[in-house]
């Protein structure tokens, strides 16, 4: 007999912790649950925790499409008529990623020793989202493990998708701004000081803008050293700052905010609310619960605020229409169409139309700003470097009208 720790949740919900002897841990399982213990936790005491799930809880990631493809797997292997554990182990066979291979392998030992396929999967937080533990959870409750999977296969790539459009479009305009400030700087520490020295053999005076492209050109070289440093340190803290909770509320607040960018943003994030609590309802989850995931797998402050009022809101009997109407973070027609839906009793399908409308709308944003930012940024490079150039040459234009 092997003495365990365990952690659980009994029947009224309150959470308990207790030790046990039993032969393995799937007795153990059983044995919980026949006395109405769910458990959550379950280790070896005086020993060291083997298990990978518990090692490197929430510390593994996945790719999303390396996600997407082993749930389309699984689920085509599920409606083949495959056992779970089966298919599993033909899964972590195939799988070319490492950390999805051992968490494969982990899953399948933890679903033989007698846990739910949701409880195996909820140990890994990174690589399995709220969202998509409650859906499996669902689906094994009513038997329909194949369709859940389809479903979030669908939820995961739209999702992603959306994800990388949005960022394709905050990158492009941060990434040619960076390329530009590099050729000006390059410009500045080499080309520069090669036009003063010819400039100074011709011993004239110099116009106001050349002498300003050198004196800039004298600042950068000579406080060089002191001016990377303070970039870097500035970055490094900046960057630090955002990945706090404080700093990420910060920071949408005033992406949300924006002139042009913040209405992509808010569409954005409106499509991604309304996908998430389509594919939850749809799915058979309560307005509650949906609430709950879908504030926890929103990556946007203003959105999660937002939502975490509407919970609260909810509980006192309004309606989602009525309450995020009250809102100024939602456009009016996403308003008018989950009216709609909750008044027809079709709030999950007017949820998928607003979803699908304000992702066409996202991509068509995308676009428009990526054929604007091209003339821009021509506009900026052509004008620095160009207006860099001409205040070089301006005293040699001079020395040869005097010449003539």
């Amino acid at each position: 007999m092997v003495e365990f720790e365990y952690q659980g949740v009994d029947k009224a919900g309150k959470k308990i912790t207790g030790k046990m002897e039993a032969p393995n841990e799937g007795e153990l399982r059983m044995a919980l649950r026949a006395q109405g213990v769910r458990p959550t936790k379950i280790g070896q005491v005086g020993a060291l925790n083997r298990d990978l799930g518990s090692m490197f809880k929430g510390a593994q990631t996945v790719p999303v499409e390396v996600l997407v493809a082993f749930s389309r797997q699984l689920q085509v292997l599920i409606g083949a008529g495959i056992p779970l554990v089966q298919g599993l182990d033909i899964l972590g066979e195939q799988s070319t990623n490492r950390a999805m291979t051992q968490i494969v392998g982990t899953i399948r030992e933890k679903i033989s020793a007698g846990s739910y396929f949701w409880e195996s999967i909820s140990a890994y937080p990174r690589v399995f989202p709220k969202l998509y533990v409650a859906l499996v959870r669902a689906g094994e409750a009513s038997g329909a493990l194949e369709g859940m999977l389809r479903r979030v296969c669908r939820y995961l790539e739209d999702e992603d998708r959306l994800r990388k459009m949005l960022k394709s479009a905050m990158m492009y305009p941060i990434l040619v701004m960076s390329i530009g400030s590099g050729v000006v700087a390059v410009m500045l520490i080499f080309v520069i000081p090669k036009f003063e020295e010819m400039l100074k053999a011709n011993k004239q005076e110099l116009p106001g803008p050349t002498q300003f492209v050198i004196n800039a050109s004298h600042f950068l070289i000579g406080n060089f050293m002191y001016i990377a440093v303070g970039f870097a340190i500035t970055f490094f803290a900046v960057r630090k700052y955002l990945r706090t909770d404080e700093g990420r509320a910060v920071k949408d607040r005033i992406v949300f905010r924006a002139p042009l960018f913040g209405e992509l943003v808010r569409k954005a994030a409106v499509a991604r609310f309304s996908r998430t609590m389509q594919t939850l309802l749809a799915s058979g989850v309560n307005l509650i619960d949906a609430i709950d995931i879908c504030k926890s797998t929103i990556d946007n402050a203003v959105l999660e605020d937002a939502v975490g009022k509407i919970r609260g809101e909810v509980e006192k009997g309004k309606t989602l229409g009525q309450i995020i109407g009250s809102m100024d973070v939602f456009p009016r027609m996403a308003v008018q169409m989950i009216m709609v839906g909750e008044s027809t009793g079709n709030l999950d399908k007017m949820l998928e139309k607003v979803a699908d409308f304000f992702e066409a709308e996202t991509e068509t944003m995308v676009a428009g700003m990526s054929k604007l930012i091209e003339p821009l940024v021509l506009v900026f490079l052509g004008g620095t470097v160009g207006g860099m150039m001409i205040a070089m040459y301006l005293p040699i234009f001079k020395l040869a009208g005097g010449v003539d």
